[in-house]
């Protein structure tokens, strides 16, 4: 078994603020917003205050509930909570009403603590209060020991394929130490960007990752500002940049690569979705000296991660098990496969006690024995270890022709000049689909586009993957996290072909779709 680096978040804060007090944790939209010695002590006041309030107790869960750019103080009471042996539930704030009733009950939170913002009002907690309010000044350090097992906090998928999982998380899992090391390693740190919804597993990860590396600062951008986002890089020389898929195609989109002084970045990192090739070779062709790092894991597998860098020799790639890490590749009876052939995702990881969902589903059928956590996707390795992503399980389009990977599909289409964004569905003819975003410029011709697509992936795709069907929309519906919602494009492609239906859309204008005969 494969030993790991062990320390707890609160730990390393302390550590951080020791050695570098006035060093300075977060930049929030260009303003120096939090100092490591003043993360330390206002968390120390927040964990003093939790444990003198009435009815909250060691091993509670309590939501933390901030929203637009409040990361000081959600950084504050993430590390507050954990320093008072509360278990942390993060939450967004653009989280609906039911959704948040549901997560409450299910993590059986006691309260919530929150920022500029206040919660909804639910009944599923006894309190809900301004983190200010909560907070207790003092000199005395919260004197609290974590045991390995406790749990630390409560994450939830993204829920693009159904209701968000809970998982729990303990200590000593959220604590082991993995990732890039060009991310997590700086003997003398130069700033990083990221652009991060707050409330969401990414959110903590930003969070656990400065705390994780050499103390460096963290420069926030708007989430979904791209344009802030290269201003950013280029005001800061930012050496890393953390960014979703999504951020890389409006950098594209909205020219902001071509308007910023982008060359002092030598790694970008991206994770929560695949980076489709041509949008890694456009950010590679902007970036000089940059590498571009991608992670592959699933919420309930962390801290299992494979880690990658971008070669165009092999775009499917999503790297090699980082160390402590284990892939397996199984049909759906749960039976090994050799390498090549395309099947579920397994990951486990060593030395750390597995992550623990809240939800009562069972697992898929042919859970191999052994520990494993289910990715949800289809891949397969090859002989050297390094896994290959086909596609999301959910996701891959089963046609007569055979199982065609969206994921593949989408890469080629991003490859025309008409296309900006795209997302691949299947039909319920069990045919190939495709909603786009024209670029600027291009034809919003359903018909002459499809055409266009036809004819540019003919000599790269089989005719089973071809798209038969494109729809034009403004907007692609995503997440907090970037992610396409794949099933409202499918439930909408199937709305708008009903004769007596009218045509659907993503909150924008849209164009029925049109199809041919092309696959």
């Amino acid at each position: 078994m494969t030993e790991r680096t062990f320390s707890y978040l609160t730990d390393q804060l302390r550590s951080h603020a020791a050695l570098h007090p006035d060093r300075t944790a977060l930049f929030i939209d260009g303003r120096p917003d939090l100092l490591y010695g003043e993360w330390d002590r206002r968390s120390e006041a927040l964990a003093r205050g939790l444990l003198a309030a009435g009815g909250v107790r060691r091993g509670d869960r309590i939501g933390i509930f901030f929203g637009d750019m409040d990361w000081a103080d959600y950084a504050t009471a993430y590390l507050g909570a954990l320093k008072a042996g509360v278990a942390v539930v993060h939450l967004p704030v653009r989280l609906p009403d039911e959704e948040l009733e549901r997560r409450a009950r299910q993590s059986g939170m006691t309260g919530i603590v929150h920022g500029r913002i206040p919660p909804p009002k639910t009944s599923a907690v006894a309190w809900a209060r301004h983190l200010d309010e909560m907070s207790v000044a003092g000199d005395a350090p919260v004197d609290l020991v974590h045991r390995p097992d406790d749990d630390a906090e409560v994450v939830y998928s993204s829920g693009t394929t159904g209701k968000a999982r809970g998982v729990v998380v303990s200590h000593q899992n959220l604590a082991t130490a993995g990732g890039p090391p060009s991310v997590m390693a700086h003997d003398e740190p130069t700033p990083m960007v990221a652009s991060v919804n707050l409330g969401i597993t990414a959110s903590a990860t930003t969070v656990s990752m400065v705390l994780n590396a050499t103390p460096t600062t963290l420069v926030l951008a708007p989430p979904g500002d791209a344009d802030r986002m290269g201003a950013l890089i280029e005001q800061h020389a930012a050496s890393t940049v953390m960014m979703t898929p999504h951020l890389a195609v409006q950098m594209i989109r909205e020219g902001v690569l071509d308007r910023y002084d982008l060359s002092s970045v030598t790694t970008v990192a991206t994770a929560s979705a695949f980076l489709h090739p041509p949008l890694a070779c456009a950010l590679l062709a902007a970036m000089g000296r940059a590498s571009v790092i991608g992670a592959y894991s699933a919420s309930q597998a962390k801290p299992a991660v494979t880690i990658g860098t971008f070669d165009p020799a092999r775009p499917m790639s999503v790297g090699r098990p980082a160390r402590g890490t284990h892939v397996l590749i199984t049909d759906e009876h749960g039976a090994e496969l050799p390498h090549g052939q395309v099947g579920r995702i397994w990951l486990r990881a060593d030395g750390t006690p597995p992550r623990v969902r809240m939800d009562a589903d069972a697992e898929a059928s042919g859970v191999p024995a052994g520990g494993w956590c289910d990715t949800g996707d289809l891949g397969h390795t090859d002989e050297n270890g390094e896994l290959y992503l086909f596609d999301r399980e959910s996701d891959a389009v089963r046609t007569t022709g055979g199982l065609v990977s969206s994921l593949r599909v989408e890469a080629v289409l991003f490859e025309h000049p008409a296309v900006a964004d795209v997302a691949v569905v299947g039909t319920a003819e069990s045919e190939v689909a495709a909603a786009v975003v024209p670029a600027r410029g291009a034809t919003r011709d359903p018909e002459l586009l499809l055409a266009a697509l036809v004819g540019h992936a003919k000599d790269r795709l089989e005719p089973h993957e071809i798209p038969s069907t494109v729809w034009v929309v403004d907007e692609l519906p995503r997440n907090d996290l970037g992610k396409v919602v794949k099933r409202s494009i499918r439930s909408r492609f199937k709305a708008a072909t009903r004769p007596s239906a009218p045509a659907a859309g993503t909150g924008t204008s849209t164009s029925a779709p049109h199809s041919t005969g092309a696959s």
